[in-house]
């Protein structure tokens, strides 16, 4: 059971991670670039309710929208496709429930650049784009890989928003917090242990990785 819920575990993480990139991506660029003060509330908007309610009132709101009955579950159903209590119901939660980490990261990398920088390659006839690519997104690259690494151990460590939508299936969706959970349930201590183990390990180097990515971004500027 360890081997596979921490397979599974890595597995749904890495695909959330790959979700949230983008998309954390483009709210970056609108909170920071945008001159639309509308976009910018709305991006916060966005971006901050995640983090502020609790994982189960996600994973809720997910089984709501995605079931059957829902709108989009339900136009999903009538073309054949089910996600609830599925693999992909897990991606979802986990992306959901990390995606705030990654963004915050993403806006407070890009707004610390040397806006100087981008003025003085303006000034040398680089267009707004390229100066973005250029200039922004190379001042924040360590930053920006924080933000992911960070939505990755978010992920890592869902359980809330996961239980509700996508269950705690062994194979499908038990992912190592679950399976402590079950192991706990069920006084499964040989398990237990080793569970607990593979999660402090996942969070340990998650954290030295992110503190070696700040210190770099702190020697780089």
């Amino acid at each position: 059971m360890v081997i596979e819920s921490l397979i599974l575990t890595l597995e749904i993480a890495i695909i959330a991670t790959f979700i949230n990139i983008p998309i954390s991506f483009l709210c970056a660029v609108i909170a920071t670039r945008s001159n639309n003060e509308t976009a910018k509330f709305l991006i916060d908007i966005i971006v901050s309710l995640p983090l502020v309610l609790p994982p189960v009132v996600l994973g809720y709101f997910l089984l709501i929208t995605f079931s059957p009955s829902g709108l989009i579950g339900g136009m999903l159903d009538a073309l054949g496709f089910e996600i609830v209590f599925t693999k992909f119901a897990a991606v979802l939660a986990c992306a959901l429930v990390s995606f705030p980490l990654m963004s915050r990261a993403f806006i407070i990398s890009i707004q610390s650049v040397n806006k100087d920088l981008e003025k003085i390659a303006r000034s040398l006839g680089s267009s707004n784009i390229n100066t973005f690519f250029t200039i922004t997104i190379r001042e924040s690259k360590f930053g920006i890989s924080g933000g992911i690494l960070l939505g990755f151990a978010r992920a890592l460590g869902e359980f809330g928003a996961t239980i509700i939508f996508a269950g705690n299936i062994e194979g499908v969706s038990r992912t190592i917090p679950l399976a402590i959970f079950q192991s706990i349930q069920t006084g499964d201590d040989q398990n237990l242990t080793l569970l607990i183990l593979c999660s402090v390990i996942l969070g340990i180097l998650s954290v030295s990785i992110n503190n070696i990515l700040i210190q770099r971004s702190k020697k780089n500027k």
